[in-house]
């Protein structure tokens, strides 16, 4: 790149030969930089010999990286090499073998189409008679998957530990449970295999940001039927479910009864593109719309005190597996937002938590908390309450029956109609107890906690 002023980059990753043991491989990248002159090609390959010093003097090297690849090129029984033409580029080529550890072809590459995005989504099938369960201790993530599966009718049960997870499924018939990787207290290793216990042929996916080669493997050594890679792909997690639902409760959705998704903010939030630190179109993308967006936003905003000060302390006491669990959260609720470098950021820290590199974490974890409670102030005017002086004043009787309706969908752990009420109310000016009241159940809500949510009604 850095001998490359204008132009571009072209990369080839291609299959030269391949049979049932041995696959080999060609890596290529080519530029439109200034070339290399035939006399000086093998001299690219000789430590510490530099080229055109006069031509490149403002860039730094010692010449050592190409010697280096070649050395490990051989050793992987490859080579590497440049061919170029002096004035108007060069492209380095690779090749090597590599044992053939699973022979099923892993399918086509193709570059994300946001075009067919365009217009409303629809699901591949709607069951409002089945039930899944989803656990996961970062509200947001249950938030965005709640969003996510809203189009097929489904009922989504939450909980936020393993230990919930468990009770939940004493007193629940589910079809199917995403069940997070990691999580406080019970992970979702320890939680599945507490459920293989009790429930050997329910299916359980795991939910995880950290998916890698072989991860099908690893999870359904460790109990589950397979993973879902993090951020959530809708017709992936479809897909996955309808393998589970028996055939007579999926019905094909009608296209003109789907909802469209809002992709565009309202003029009053208009703001958030000011930001620095967000990348709005990132956030409505992740979040599933823009309405989710600013609902993300705002559960994001109203976190950082209590989650900064369980990094904070969880650090100062020395708990690195809580430490590296709450950043591993803080990185997925960063992503879904948009904030893509506090995301980065809290993957190199989880990164260092992982594998114990307490040097990395001590250097680090000040900045990340400043960079982390930079949003307080950047998202601020999230925190204005909205002027509701022109509303009508709710009648007392109407206050009365939202009241009772909501403590009986509390109970049942119906989220959907919760939310529903709760915005009905919204609609009118509450007396100051009640409007107290209800903040306090919305607080709660965001968290999905029930038991909360239960006291504040019970009040």
């Amino acid at each position: 790149m850095k001998y490359t002023s204008a132009g571009g980059f072209t990369l080839k990753v291609l299959v030269e030969e391949k049979d049932d043991e041995i696959c080999r491989l060609r890596i290529s990248v080519k530029d439109t930089g200034i070339g290399v002159k035939p006399e000086d090609l093998e001299k690219l390959f000789t430590a510490y010999e530099r080229l055109d010093e006069e031509k490149n003097s403002a860039i730094q090297g010692t010449g050592l990286g190409l010697d280096i690849s070649r050395q490990f090129a051989l050793l992987m029984d490859g080579k590497l090499w440049c061919e170029s033409v002096y004035g108007e580029g060069s492209e380095f080529i690779f090749t090597f073998a590599q044992k053939v550890a699973d022979a099923d072809e892993i399918g086509e590459f193709k570059e994300e189409d946001d075009s067919a995005n365009k217009g409303p989504y629809v699901p591949q099938f709607i069951a409002p008679d089945a039930d899944i369960l989803v656990v996961d201790d970062n509200p947001m993530n249950l938030t965005v998957i709640k969003g996510l599966l809203k189009p097929t009718k489904m009922f989504i049960t939450t909980a936020d530990s393993g230990e919930e997870c468990l009770e939940k499924l004493k007193y629940g018939t589910f079809n199917v449970v995403l069940l997070d990787h990691m999580m406080p207290g019970m992970d979702g290793i320890e939680t599945v295999g507490h459920i293989r216990e009790s429930y050997p042929n329910l299916p359980v996916y795991a939910l995880t940001a950290n998916s890698t080669a072989g991860g099908e493997d690893f999870y359904k050594s460790k109990g589950f039927d397979g993973y879902l890679a993090k951020p959530i792909d809708p017709i992936t997690v479809e897909k996955t479910i309808m393998k589970h639902l028996p055939q007579e409760i999926m019905m094909k959705p009608v296209v003109s009864e789907v909802e469209e998704t809002d992709i565009r903010l309202s003029d009053d939030m208009l703001w958030i593109y000011d930001v620095d630190g967000i990348t709005v179109e990132d956030g409505i993308k992740s979040s599933g719309g823009a309405g989710a967006f600013v609902n993300s936003l705002n559960m994001f905003y109203d976190s950082i005190d209590e989650n900064s000060k369980v990094i904070e302390e969880a650090f100062a006491g020395g708990d690195i597996k809580l430490y590296t669990v709450k950043v591993h959260a803080l990185k997925s609720s960063a992503r879904i937002i948009g904030a893509n470098s506090l995301s980065s950021f809290c993957q190199r820290l989880e990164d260092a938590g992982n594998s114990h590199d307490i040097d990395l974490i001590r250097n680090n974890t000040s900045r990340l908390l400043e960079d982390y409670r930079a949003y307080k102030d950047k998202l601020s005017r999230l925190g204005v309450k909205e002027d509701d002086s022109d509303k009508e004043m709710i009648l007392q009787g109407d206050l009365d029956d939202a009241y009772m309706a909501l403590k009986d969908v509390i109970t049942q752990m119906d989220y959907d109609s919760v939310e529903m009420i709760v915005e009905q109310l919204r609609e009118y000016r509450l007396p100051v107890d009640d409007e107290i009241k209800v903040s306090e159940l919305e607080r709660a809500m965001k968290r999905f906690d029930w038991d909360g949510m239960e006291k504040v009604i019970n009040k």
